[in-house]
């Protein structure tokens, strides 16, 4: 374990605005305990819906209909196999302005059936799905009015032979279909779910918030009155604001992310390489309930990008995996035995530049306020670097700001902090020259008081 800092339990009554249930029952959880994870994602939409209503106000959207497994997932604790196969748009979710309907979900019904329900998800949807075709039309070659929508095929479950009774999990799949069935009628495929699904919510008028083509195509071909809108900037800004049980799965993740890198980096050895770390890490995330998404190893970030540690080495790692698609982010400078004076130096600065900021850091403050504060500590204590101290937004991405819309290329906005953003600050030294490479860089919950970093701390330098 880490030496210092809150961690996931400490977080949870920093955030402030969790309930103080939420927070007593946190306090005794572990990043390890993925069962208790599992009930985050189970409960309801994860999405800040007091802030995505209030985003939607602001930009002017009726409502919003999402293709994208992130948005998807965000809305519906569903990330499901086909998205994760790179099938496009293989469910949808859906919001109103009105705050008295439920999201939506559309989805194939077999893969309700057979995926959805297994993960007993505990609140309400409205939920729109499709099966197919009749396949009486296909047999006989008979047609299908143009104007009219086509008969569905009958909804399909597994065949019970009757020989014992059910199991459990095969009488959930049928009562979750069932339910999901009686809200409304199959439809025939993905497209006429979605149309009947937009009516239905009263998403076919109106500003409606989109992210993927499949959606404007779907609405353009409908006769829906709504214009569909690209609302990437708008998701951004929804996701940049975490919900009470965002900040605790981000506590988790962070923590199991923090520890996982530095056991990896402890091993670190002479005659080890860079894929070696890479891949101690990644087996060290998974260990405690994360997925590895990259390692940057002496500021090589390739994936087939490699090298040979040697001994007085001094490199920096920053190492990014996630639990339930919440990212951690976590960076360190390691010396393989006794630093250079440079590479002492570099880490003495970047470490006096990140106090400082991590002093200023407040609701209210701007992304491009950030920089400045570190720069100029280092300066004060005499130091000649340049350092990156750059700010950015962590949550289902590992880097989620809002850009500018107009650009025909993404543009960070100069975003101001709010309670409830989880960011990092990025402080790898950009000099050459100094005998090796360095970094630092925690996640930090902005409350109301200032910055919490949400995994623990420990040393800023890592020595083996």
């Amino acid at each position: 374990m880490l030496a210092t800092g809150l961690g996931a339990a400490g977080v949870v009554g920093a955030a402030g605005a969790l309930t103080a249930t939420a927070s007593e029952a946190a306090a005794e959880l572990t990043p390890n305990d993925l069962a208790e994870r599992v009930k985050r994602v189970r409960a309801g939409p994860l999405m800040n819906l007091e802030q995505a209503y209030r985003v939607m106000e602001e930009e002017q959207l009726d409502g919003l209909v999402l293709a994208e497994p992130i948005n998807v997932f965000h809305l519906t604790g569903h990330w499901g196999s086909l998205a994760k196969m790179g099938y496009p748009a293989p469910a949808y979710a859906l919001l109103s302005k009105d705050q008295r309907q439920a999201p939506g979900l559309v989805m194939m019904q077999f893969i309700y059936y057979y995926t959805y329900s297994d993960g007993h998800f505990d609140f309400p949807l409205q939920t729109w799905l499709f099966s197919g075709w009749d396949r009486r039309l296909q047999d006989d070659g008979a047609g299908v009015a143009a104007e009219g929508e086509p008969p569905a095929n009958p909804a399909y479950i597994f065949d019970d032979k009757g020989e014992v009774a059910l199991r459990e999990i095969e009488r959930h799949r049928r009562s979750t279909l069932e339910a999901a069935l009686s809200q409304q009628k199959l439809s025939a495929d993905a497209r006429w779910a979605l149309v009947n699904a937009v009516r239905g919510m009263g998403l076919d008028r109106g500003r409606i918030g989109v992210d993927h083509l499949v959606v404007n195509a779907i609405f353009e071909t409908a006769g829906l009155d709504a214009v569909p809108v690209y609302a990437d900037r708008a998701l951004r800004r929804i996701r940049a604001i975490k919900s009470p049980r965002e900040i605790e799965l981000m506590a988790f993740s962070a923590q199991a992310n923090a520890e996982a890198a530095l056991v990896a980096a402890r091993a670190a050895r002479a005659g080890a390489t860079y894929q070696e770390l890479r891949a101690a890490f990644y087996s060290e995330a998974a260990k405690r309930g994360n997925l590895g998404v990259f390692m940057q190893v002496d500021t090589i970030g390739a994936e087939t990008g490699d090298g040979e540690f040697r001994d007085g080495q001094a490199f920096q790692i920053d190492c990014v995996s996630h639990g339930f698609h919440y990212h951690g982010d976590y960076g360190r400078t390691v010396f393989i035995g006794e630093p250079t004076r440079s590479m002492k130096r570099a880490t003495d600065a970047i470490a006096l530049g990140w106090d400082a900021i991590m002093e200023a850091l407040r609701p209210g403050l701007r992304y491009s306020e950030i920089r400045p504060i570190g720069m100029e500590a280092i300066r004060k204590a005499g130091h000649d670097l340049d350092v990156a101290f750059t700010p950015h937004s962590v949550g289902l991405m590992h880097t989620d700001d809002p850009g500018r819309a107009d650009s025909p290329f993404y543009v960070k906005e100069d975003v101001v902090l709010a309670e409830n953003m989880i960011i990092s600050v990025d402080c790898p030294v950009r000099n050459v020259g100094l005998g090796g490479s360095a970094h630092l860089e925690d996640l930090t919950l902005i409350t109301a008081d200032g910055g919490v970093q949400i995994n623990d701390i420990g040393d800023r330098v890592i020595v083996v």
